[in-house]
């Protein structure tokens, strides 16, 4: 999935705020959590806010992140069956971006309404799908495109491309997600704070590492570097309506993300599976670990969230964009907004696509 804001801006406001050092990141988790906490406790309270949970609110995490699965299986085990085997139904909350999306009316504040629909459904799904959004479909369709045609290169030249221990950017078809191994494979690139120099300048540095591009390949990299721009657009949009959302000022959490962020862009190619059981799976459950993902399917259907101990199907929509909150919006939000489990199923009838 398309991390366009990255869990590591709540961890460098942590440390830059606590003053405390650290080299290793991941494991640092319980110090971000309580470090975002301290930053934000004063505004997101339930008190100072006067949010009134709502009987569906009831499925908000209350303190540690760790034990979200645990409640999954305990949901699982109430009603006797496993995870794998929950029932599957349609349907997460569909939302029309037009008033703040929209071309003319980029940057306008969103009618109440939608400010309560983004609120309600970060904080009870902590998925929906994000309508007339002003991104073109022209552009769309030739991510599509440029996307497909990488994936069907032959495998010397995605290798070309790999990602490699001290490169995080980059093809790779080997990834695991709680230690299965990932049914696809994928291509991830980052956002560079320097655009206008080479991606491997010592100005572009990032921890995670230097974009890797296919070689002969320019186009793939021209379109996919114009589409994460109108993706960084949307995304920072959506994040003024979350900052509205908690009562905040609209840019309150900007400064978060600003003046760089460590965003990437992730393509993902499912290989189709006709002999696949139902149930097999293409990415095991699991959260997000950024802030928030953009992602667009393409028109097989496969994506899955997990609520209320039930699986829902994410239904592709042509040119809609799929919202999901991540672990870092949880933590910051003081579990205001829920990180939700979701995972993707094998697709037995075509190719699937996503990013």
């Amino acid at each position: 999935l398309s991390s366009t804001l990255s869990a590591c801006e709540i961890l460098f406001t942590y440390l830059r705020v606590s003053s405390v050092a650290t080299a290793v990141v991941w494991p640092y988790m319980g110090a971000c959590q309580a470090g975002a906490r301290d930053l934000f406790w004063p505004y997101l309270t339930p008190k100072a806010s006067g949010f009134v949970s709502s009987a569906a609110g009831k499925v908000l995490i209350a303190g540690n992140l760790a034990h979200s699965s645990a409640k999954n299986k305990a949901w699982a085990a109430r009603a006797n069956m496993t995870v794998d085997a929950m029932p599957v139904l349609e349907g997460v909350p569909t939302i029309d971006a037009a008033d703040f999306l929209a071309p003319g009316n980029e940057g306008k504040r969103p009618s109440q309404a939608v400010i309560d629909q983004v609120r309600e459904a970060c904080a009870t799904w902590g998925f929906f799908q994000l309508i007339n959004h002003g991104v073109s479909q022209e552009l769309l369709d030739e991510h599509y495109e440029a996307m497909k045609q990488f994936f069907k290169l032959p495998q010397g030249v995605k290798d070309g491309c790999r990602r490699s221990k001290d490169n995080s950017m980059g093809y790779f078809n080997d990834e695991f997600t709680k230690q299965k191994l990932d049914i696809k494979e994928g291509f991830d690139f980052r956002h560079t704070p320097n655009p206008d120099l080479p991606d491997h300048h010592p100005d572009n540095y990032d921890p995670q590492g230097v974009n890797r591009w296919p070689q002969g390949q320019p186009y793939f990299k021209e379109v996919n570097e114009r589409y994460f721009r109108e993706m960084t657009r949307v995304a920072f949009c959506l994040l003024e309506v979350f900052a509205i959302g908690l009562g905040l000022e609209p840019r309150a959490l900007h400064y978060i993300f600003q003046p760089t962020h460590t965003s990437f862009l992730r393509l993902n190619h499912y290989p189709v599976a006709p002999d696949a059981a139902p149930d097999s799976l293409g990415i095991s459950p699991h959260k997000d670990a950024g802030f928030l993902t953009v992602l667009v399917q393409d028109h097989a259907a496969g994506l899955q969230v997990l609520r209320n101990g039930v699986w829902h199907l994410v239904p592709p929509l042509r040119g809609a964009f799929t919202i999901n909150v991540g672990d870092m919006a949880q933590v910051t939000t003081n579990d205001r907004f829920f990180a939700s489990d979701h995972r993707v199923l094998q697709s037995r009838d075509s190719d699937r696509c996503s990013s």
